[in-house]
């Protein structure tokens, strides 16, 4: 399926050439992330990063 599927996509160009880049990016940018060593410690992003999206108390919420 995958063949007669690829084959219509020489007609548009721009979305192969899209395609064919996004495919490349990801496999360089995985093959970099498996070679590094640095490990990721979710806990000192969340730390760093926080929670911007803070629900007020209820002691704190007025009622109207």
């Amino acid at each position: 399926m995958l063949i007669f599927a690829t084959g219509f996509l020489r007609q548009y160009m721009v979305l192969l050439a899209s395609l064919t880049a996004y495919g490349a990016s990801t496999i360089v940018c995985v093959i970099v992330s498996l070679m590094g060593d640095e490990h990721f410690d979710f806990d000192l992003i969340k730390q760093r990063v926080g929670d911007y999206d803070k629900k007020p108390e209820a002691s704190q919420v007025s009622k109207i």
